[in-house]
């Protein structure tokens, strides 16, 4: 009775851990689309939130590690609660990734790894839709606080493969599934999430994706990018 009273105490300190962290992402969600939104805000005190929310992430990245590595090493949990905390444990290390992806994201945003400040593609990835063929490509676009101010444009994005055995290259005007233009729309002052449902031919075998951002900021420049289907489609 004993073991199990200390088990059900760890699942209860797990499972309080796990609503702290996801009310934390939610939050710094939200924080992030406030500030896209008012470009008044004064540049300081938008760095200082987001230095808050990635320290605040960190923080509780490392509470679960310590949570992780205790249910990992306690040798006192009996045989009826074993699969409860193997699904927490589970639960867990989702969540620490989960956790040091947003704080890789908003690190992206205050200071660059690369120290490339300026607008760029942070993420792109394409996963399967509910019919066959479709999928829904998800792009999202960033700059560095630092620039301080609102970015707009077009991305065009256009796929290479192989069809009928003949190379060829089709934009996203040919292959979405509705009357959309080709062109996608994004306008932002920190990131924006960008995204559209495409559809495959039959015979067509994709191998890359080009992604142009075209800012409409007088003298910016083309930005290009290009991916391996493989790396990006999950």
């Amino acid at each position: 009775m004993r073991r199990a009273t200390q088990s059900g105490r760890s699942l209860i300190f797990v499972g309080a851990g796990l609503t702290v962290v996801a009310g934390m992402i939610y939050l710094a969600f939200e924080l992030g689309r406030f500030q896209a939104g008012y470009s008044s805000l004064d540049q300081r005190r938008e760095q200082e939130a987001l230095q808050q929310i990635i320290d605040g992430q960190a923080e509780e990245a490392e509470d679960l590690r310590r949570q992780l590595a205790l249910l990992q090493t306690s040798h006192e949990i009996d045989r009826e609660t074993y699969d409860q905390v193997e699904i927490s444990l589970a639960d867990l290390q989702r969540r620490i990734q989960e956790q040091e992806e947003q704080i890789a994201f908003y690190e992206a945003i205050v200071s660059p790894d690369d120290g490339n400040f300026g607008l760029r593609v942070q993420t792109l990835a394409i996963s399967p839709a509910d019919a066959e063929r479709h999928f829904e490509l998800r792009l999202v676009l960033v700059q560095a606080i630092s620039q301080d101010r609102a970015v707009s444009g077009v991305v065009q994005i256009n796929i290479d493969g192989m069809r009928g055995g003949v190379p060829i290259r089709l934009s996203v005007a040919d292959l979405q599934t509705d009357d959309q233009s080709g062109d996608i729309a994004y306008s932002f002052r920190y990131f924006q999430g960008l995204q559209r449902e495409i559809v495959l031919p039959p015979d067509f075998e994709p191998s890359q994706i080009n992604v142009e951002i075209r800012p409409q900021e007088r003298g910016a420049e083309r930005i290009l990018h290009s991916y391996e289907w493989a790396t990006v489609a999950s």
